[in-house]
């Protein structure tokens, strides 16, 4: 009789075998994850992802709900920092959450040779609210540092989060050709609007 595995070890397993797959997509793109090559990469076999996924649309879904939620928590950290360092260097730090954030199945969802997966990935990503969070993320912030006195009153918050957040979230989705600004150039476009929404005097 074959053993009964714990919850634990299911979760370990399961988060095992999501990290192969993250490894996998980062490696060979979006299209090369399938479950033998999952159980490939992890090293186990072939018909374990299969006790633990029903299929390779479950596994993906599972990638993505856990890249989506590392996203969240890393912004839901970043809004507390209103009132430490300059308005310029937090801005900057928005932008390497999201430029430097391990994230290589929801950046490869539009890639996925699946017309129906590549419509949940995306059902996902909305219903998360995640991508309508990235301008209202910088807008509190930005709220937080009126309130603080370190940025102008009057100034429109939810403008100011709408443009960075966009422009930003563009240099994470486009392609090599997009013209990108080295991060040198990147944070001092930051410190101008930073600048640029300052009290007067500073």
């Amino acid at each position: 009789m074959t053993k009964r595995r714990t919850s634990e070890e299911v979760d370990t397993i399961r988060a095992s075998l999501v990290s192969a797959a993250k490894v996998l997509v980062r490696r060979e793109g979006a299209n090369a994850l399938t479950m033998r090559a999952v159980a490939r990469e992890a090293g186990c076999a072939l018909g374990l992802p299969y006790k633990f996924f029903a299929d390779r649309e479950e596994l993906v879904l599972e990638l993505v709900a856990a890249e989506l939620a590392e996203l969240t928590s890393a912004l839901d950290a970043w809004l507390q920092t209103s009132g430490r360092r300059s308005v310029g260097a937090n801005l900057e730090r928005y932008a390497k959450i999201l430029l430097d954030s391990d994230t290589p199945a929801l950046l490869g969802a539009n890639a996925i040779d699946d017309a129906a997966l590549e419509a949940r990935v995306r059902r996902m990503t909305q219903e998360s609210g995640l991508t309508h969070s990235f301008d209202e993320a910088i807008a509190a912030y930005l709220r937080a540092e009126q309130e603080l006195g370190r940025v102008r009153p009057g100034v429109n918050v939810d403008a100011f989060g709408f443009l960075i957040a966009g422009a930003i979230h563009n240099l994470v989705v486009a392609g090599e050709l997009y013209p990108r600004p080295s991060r040198r150039e990147l944070r001092r476009f930051l410190d101008e609007c930073a600048a640029a929404i300052a009290p007067a005097g500073e």
